[in-house]
């Protein structure tokens, strides 16, 4: 999934369990069903090419691709999997080899790719997706992806550390953090280890707060875009800075800018942090170091409003059909047959909250999806904003970022940096 001016790391894995051909040429004007009926009175293999941006599931996906082959002995599968999502995927549809299924984000990818999608609509698991994730994958009517999890991200934190370091009592407040990180660095114990790194866990998911600490977010991107609010106008704006300032000063300082995910993840599983700024798809990374690590996840304080401090909450990934595809009937069955098996390989397997009401949390997604639900059963969860925002903005935001993080911009500077930004994405 990524980088402007920096480079992510990147991890590919392809998935080729079973050799096999995939036919050449276009799609034709019925959308592959032609194509799909020339494989089915032949012996030859179908090749189902697959993106996926979810590294940190790379060997379940791996797994479940093995599944699906060894019951469709017609079908190969050819899965990529990597970081650096964006720029392979466009690289790809440039070379004339899009894949048949890959993965889009809510309201943006669905947008933005919306003209090369195949319409779900009429797919028989469609009226099984939870109402949340309907909007996000709808342009003009039409329903173009396969809802994947329902996601919420925070703060997790080491109960053991924290009862350790004396606090009791979850903070809700910015006050209240600043004092459990005093607490756990007079216990000798690093607050936090963040992956800055990877822009989606700072240009994205922690700068997506001041945005949807708004009182009407939509209403406030969108003013933003007619040039009628600034970034600077946020009211949470120095909240946010707060909570980065916090990560830095009490985690790994300016070094954060060269940990990945994958870093800040082995460092908490490993108890060498009591935090990490991640969601409920981490669970997987961590029992995998720690499979006993007593954990759980709280909501990001920007204020001294604990009524205001909420979970951000969303449905935010879709698989969706390539239009071009000389094989969407195959890619077809493969959805449908991945949401009969959803609880095997979705809830069981990726550890994900399913996005459809037929399929079950369980206990055995373990406690962060616990505290998901709480906050999800008291109504107290925050909208995921950067969906709203301008496609691809989220790594322009991260530049300016991470060199704050780096010393080498004060917090004026920054925001005016993160202005320009958004300036430039919205002329574009």
């Amino acid at each position: 999934m990524r980088k402007l001016m920096l480079m992510l790391l990147t991890s590919v894995v392809t998935l080729s369990l079973i050799s096999g051909c995939a036919g050449g040429g276009s799609a034709s004007g019925t959308e592959g069903a032609a194509s799909d009926a020339a494989n089915a009175g032949n012996s030859e293999k179908v090749t189902i090419k697959i993106m996926d941006f979810k590294t940190e599931i790379t060997d379940k996906i791996k797994a479940m691709a093995a599944d699906y082959m060894a019951q469709n002995p017609n079908v190969n599968i050819e899965a990529q999997v990597t970081s650096n999502y964006d720029t392979l995927l466009k690289t790809r549809f440039a070379a004339g080899d899009g894949p048949d299924i890959f993965m889009t984000r809510a309201y943006t990818d669905i947008q933005d790719w919306s003209g090369r999608l195949v319409d779900l609509s009429g797919e028989p698991w469609m009226d099984k997706v939870v109402p949340s994730s309907e909007p996000g994958m709808t342009v003009d009517g039409k329903k173009l992806g396969f809802p994947l999890a329902v996601e919420g991200y925070g703060f997790i934190y080491n109960k053991d550390l924290f009862a350790q370091a004396g606090i009791d009592t979850l903070p809700t407040t910015l006050t209240e953090l600043k004092q459990a990180n005093e607490k756990l660095k007079t216990a000798g114990i690093s607050s936090y280890s963040e992956g800055y790194k990877s822009f989606w866990v700072l240009g994205q998911h922690l700068f997506n707060l001041p945005f949807a600490f708004e009182k009407d977010p939509a209403a406030t991107i969108e003013n933003m875009s007619k040039g009628e609010a600034k970034i600077a106008d946020l009211a949470n704006l120095n909240g946010f800075f707060d909570v980065l300032d916090m990560t830095v000063q009490y985690g790994k300082g300016a070094d954060t800018i060269g940990l990945s995910y994958d870093n800040q993840v082995s460092d908490f599983a490993s108890g060498k942090t009591a935090m990490i700024q991640q969601g409920v798809w981490a669970i997987d990374s961590i029992t995998k170091i720690n499979p006993d690590m007593n954990i759980g996840m709280f909501a990001i304080p920007l204020n001294e409003n604990a009524d205001e401090t909420k979970l951000p909450v969303g449905v935010s990934t879709y698989y969706s059909i390539n239009k071009d595809s000389q094989n969407i009937d195959e890619s077809k069955k493969f959805l449908t047959w991945l949401h009969e098996n959803g609880q095997k390989y979705i809830v069981d397997s990726y550890k994900l909250i399913p996005a459809f009401t037929d399929l079950k949390t369980t206990a055995e997604l373990g406690p962060l999806a616990a505290d998901l639900n709480k906050y999800l059963q008291d109504d107290n969860t925050l909208i995921w904003s950067f969906q709203l925002w301008p496609s691809g903005i989220a790594e322009d935001f991260t530049v300016p970022l991470q060199a704050y993080v780096g010393g080498h911009f004060d917090k004026e500077q920054t925001i005016q940096e993160l202005q320009k930004v958004w300036d430039q994405k919205v002329k574009k």
